[in-house]
Formats: C-alpha cells, sequence, structure tokens
C-alpha cells in the first residue's frame, strides 16, 4: 500500500499497460452474475459449529490482485473519512465526477472495511459501486491523458 500524499505522483507514473489491466476487468465484471457465495456454517463432528464466511468469485480476487499489484489503495484514516462512507452510501453518486485519488480512497475504505465485516467487497460488486468506480478511474485516466497530451 502506498502512502496517500505520494499517492498522485505514483497514479501518474503508472503506465497505460498496467491501467489496462485494471480496465480489462470491467467486461467480466460485467458478465458475472454472482460474485461471491457464503460457506461454512455446517456442524462438525465435536458438535461445534463451522463459521460462516464469505467465498468470493474469481473475478474479486483478480479485482484484489491487479489494485494491489499497480498499488493504487492508500494508506489513511479511512475508517475516519466521514466523506468517502457518504459516497458510498449514497446510491446516487456519480463517481464520474470523483478525482482518481478520490476513487482510490473509496477503494481502500471498500477493501479496508471487508476484513471488519467480511462480504463487504463481494456486496460491492454486487450492487454495482464496484463496477461504477473502476469505470469512473478509466473515465478519469483517459481525460488525464488527453490533457495530458494535448499540452
Amino acid at each position: 500500500m502506498i502512502e496517500l500524499d505520494q499517492l498522485t505522483g505514483h497514479l501518474t507514473s503508472i503506465k497505460t499497460s498496467d491501467w489496462n489491466k485494471l480496465f480489462a476487468l470491467i467486461p467480466e465484471i460485467e458478465a458475472t452474475e454472482t460474485f461471491g457465495e457464503i460457506k461454512g456454517g455446517d456442524k462438525l463432528p465435536d458438535g461445534s459449529i463451522a463459521m460462516p464466511y464469505w467465498n468470493s468469485a474469481k473475478i474479486v480476487d483478480k479485482f484484489l490482485y491487479t489494485v494491489a499489484d499497480l498499488d493504487m489503495v492508500p494508506i489513511y484514516n479511512w475508517a475516519s473519512w466521514q466523506e468517502g462512507n457518504r459516497l458510498l452510501d449514497d446510491n446516487r453518486t456519480n463517481y464520474n465526477n470523483l478525482t482518481i485519488e478520490t476513487l482510490c480512497k473509496l477503494l481502500t475504505i471498500i477493501i479496508r472495511a471487508d476484513r471488519f465485516s467480511d462480504g463487504y467487497l463481494v456486496s460491492m460488486f454486487t450492487n454495482g459501486k464496484m463496477l461504477k468506480i473502476i469505470q469512473a478511474i478509466k473515465i478519469n485516466r483517459e481525460q488525464h491523458f488527453l490533457v495530458q497530451k494535448q499540452r
């Protein structure tokens, strides 16, 4: 994970071919019907019950690997960033209007929150917000690239 104050410089240094690894996931996400399922909850031979857990689809794992490989999930106090929670909770949020840095901060909230609330990441894929965030990163990146080319 990258420090927040280094994020902007890092994002501008990512090659287009590397960005395309993330953007190549979009059609696969769009085609996926189920992003995970609950496993466990079974009674074990000793009488105890195995705790239920979310088993995510391969596309979710591909996404996690890709954002880790691109190092685009910044370190910051995500739990206290109320604006980020508001953006994610509001179904009317237009992610296309947000900066790539803000979108990456939202990724931090989603990925980190999943560690404390198993299934949160899967729910963000299921409700379409993760797809919207990735698409917004793509749009933002393309607009930034065009501005850089015009200079």
